[in-house]
């Protein structure tokens, strides 16, 4: 990991500090950056394929599971909650 090299500490190090300081591993904090960067795309009237790739997920159908995990609903369901 890049960070630990500039932080001159071991990854497992870095690790147990981001938990500690943020209460989520780095990779969960990742993904819950990249949905709430998705919000503001999506707000923004992208299609849901172009924000999927726009937030490094490999696929449409990837990208629909992990916003469904952690906002409660599907990219779709909170368009229609906004009409």
């Amino acid at each position: 990991m890049e960070f630990s090299k500039r932080l001159n500490l071991c990854e497992r190090s870095l690790s147990r500090l981001f938990l500690q300081q943020t209460g989520l591993s780095f990779r969960q904090w990742r993904q819950r950056s990249r949905l709430l960067f998705s919000l503001s795309l999506l707000e923004k009237g992208e299609r849901v394929t172009d924000v999927a790739i726009a937030c490094g997920y490999e696929s449409m159908s990837a990208f629909i599971a992990a916003f469904k995990e952690q906002m409660g609903f599907t990219p779709k369901e909170l368009f229609a909650k906004n009409q």
